[in-house]
C-alpha cells in the first residue's frame, strides 16, 4: 500500500526538515517515507552549504558526520580545538560569521574530489600559522605560463 503525504517533518538527520509530497509506504503496519536516503542526505548537505542564514549546531554536526569527520579532524582543518567544535555543535558557543563562511567552504571543498580539495590540502590554517613569521621570496610569474593560463 502506498500514498503521498502533503508535508512531513523528518528528524532523522538530527534536525527537522520538511518534506513536501513525500511518497510513503506501509511497512509492518506503520507508514514510513519511501525515498532514497542517500540522495536526501546529499541534497540536504548541498542545501545547507548555500543556506542564506546561519547554520545551527545540529546542522554543522550533520555535515561533519556526512563527510565522516571526527570533531578532532574538523578542528584541525579549521585551526580550532576539538572542544570548540563540540561547543558549536551543542550550541554552547556561537560560530562567528567569518568562521561559518570558512566552515561552509571547507565542507564544499571536502565534499568534492577537485582541484579545490588539493588547494586546501596545500594551504590550510595550520600551515599558514606556522609560516606567519617566516620571510618568503617574491611571488613570481613566468609570462609563458601566463599566456598558457589565459
Amino acid at each position: 500500500m502506498e500514498r503521498k503525504k502533503e508535508t512531513f517533518v523528518y528528524e532523522g538527520l538530527g534536525f527537522p526538515i520538511e518534506l513536501i509530497d513525500t511518497p510513503m509506504k506501509k511497512v509492518f503496519g506503520e507508514w514510513v517515507i519511501d525515498i532514497d536516503m542517500n540522495a536526501l542526505q546529499k541534497f540536504v548537505f548541498k542545501g545547507l552549504i548555500h543556506k542564506p542564514y546561519p547554520l545551527t549546531g545540529r546542522e554543522i554536526r550533520f555535515m561533519r558526520k556526512f563527510l565522516e569527520m571526527s570533531t578532532t579532524e574538523l578542528g584541525e582543518k579549521l585551526g580550532v580545538t576539538h572542544a570548540t567544535i563540540v561547543k558549536w555543535e551543542k550550541q554552547q558557543t556561537k560560530v562567528a560569521p567569518i568562521q561559518e563562511t570558512y566552515i561552509r567552504m571547507l565542507f564544499l571543498v571536502t565534499s568534492k574530489d577537485s582541484e579545490l580539495l588539493d588547494l586546501y590540502t596545500e594551504i590550510n590554517p595550520k600551515k599558514l600559522a606556522e609560516a606567519q613569521n617566516k620571510k618568503f621570496p617574491l611571488f613570481t610569474v613566468n609570462p609563458k605560463s601566463l599566456r598558457e593560463a589565459i
